[in-house]
């Protein structure tokens, strides 16, 4: 440290000069100023690192690829088509079949709606052409067999045609009856009854049995029988005949034998044919037995109420059999009696 006074030097920390005895005063030297402090910017806040962002891609919004998509139009017409088929039973079905294949198909490629239609109509049409198709064969068929009895009729004997005459000569006697009166009639009567019966006895008025060995017979159990001899007779193909009539219901049973090639069968087919052409319903059919035989038999029920019925079979001595009875539908005594009661001795 310098006197301030003598300048001579001395000893740092000594208060009094050593050369003239000046008090020193500690010469402090100035402490440097410290730099003003300047205040360390804020640290900036760490930043988190952000994950990358994966880039956005741009959403696609779905188009139809046909917006606009129509219906195919020739679904839609085999569809009604088919359906309108079906008022026309079937008979243009076969067209609207093929439109709606040509719509499918067509629907198929432009990608157009309808498809649904177009199956739809195709199953239906289908349906109705297989229906129209039967029909078709039915009719066919049915009128084969029409031509098939046709020509059957045209083939029959006189003898087997004489069921329309028989009939329309049946009828014309029962009108003629009709206004007879009862007492009239038993006299008629009893002038042409046989005085005996078939079996030789003496039995008054009325028959007890009609036919012969030949024709086979009955008895006649119930009922007023007497002879009915058939008006125009008959043909040369019937070589024997009896028969007989009940006064009370009006019932004729008819023994015949003929002189006929044809089968059971076919003269059963033959007299079917003639009742329908004289109106007669229920016309029928069926292998039976009478008198111990196999025969055919067919039946009919004409308009006026009244069945007739024939059975027809092959004897014993080859010959045809014919028995026919012919009764009103509210007395059936007549048929129990042939049905029953027939006899043909073997």
């Amino acid at each position: 440290m310098f006197c301030p006074n003598c300048g001579t030097q001395n000893n740092d920390g000594v208060r009094f000069c050593a050369n003239c005895g000046t008090a020193l005063t500690p010469n402090v030297s100035a402490a440097p100023q410290a730099a003003p402090m300047q205040t360390p910017p804020p640290a900036p806040a760490p930043v988190q690192p952000v994950a990358p962002v994966a880039p956005v891609q741009p959403q696609a919004v779905p188009v139809s690829a046909n917006p606009q998509q129509k219906t195919n139009v020739l679904c839609i017409v085999g569809l009604i088509g088919s359906l309108a088929s079906i008022v026309f039973l079937g008979t243009t079905a076969i067209v609207f079949l093929i439109l709606s294949i040509i719509g499918l198909i067509s629907a198929g490629k432009k990608n157009e709606k309808g498809k649904g239609q177009a199956i739809a109509g195709i199953i239906i049409s289908a349906i109705l052409v297989v229906v129209w198709i039967a029909g078709i064969s039915l009719g066919f068929s049915g009128a084969s067999k029409y031509r098939k009895k046709y020509n059957e009729y045209t083939r029959v004997t006189t003898t087997e045609r004489e069921e329309t005459t028989r009939r329309t000569t049946r009828e014309t006697t029962e009108d003629t009856e009709a206004t007879t009166e009862d007492t009239t009639r038993e006299e008629t009567t009893r002038e042409t009854a046989p005085e005996t019966s078939a079996s030789g006895s003496k039995n008054g008025a009325y028959l007890t049995t009609v036919g012969n060995e030949k024709t086979g017979t009955v008895p006649l159990t119930s009922g007023k029988w007497v002879e009915f001899i058939e008006a125009g007779g008959f043909s040369s193909d019937v070589t024997e005949h009896k028969q007989a009539k009940n006064l009370e219901n009006s019932s004729i049973i008819g023994l015949f034998v003929l002189n006929v090639s044809k089968t059971p069968e076919e003269l059963a087919k033959a007299s079917m044919y003639s009742m329908e052409q004289a109106g007669a319903k229920k016309v029928t059919g069926a292998h039976v037995k009478i008198g111990g035989y196999d025969a055919i038999q067919c039946y009919g029920t004409y308009p006026d109420g009244v069945i007739l019925v024939i059975w027809y079979f092959r004897g014993d001595d080859g010959l045809m059999r014919k028995v026919t009875v012919e009764f009103p539908s509210t007395d059936s005594s007549a048929f129990h009696l042939v049905e029953n009661g027939y006899k043909l001795d073997r």
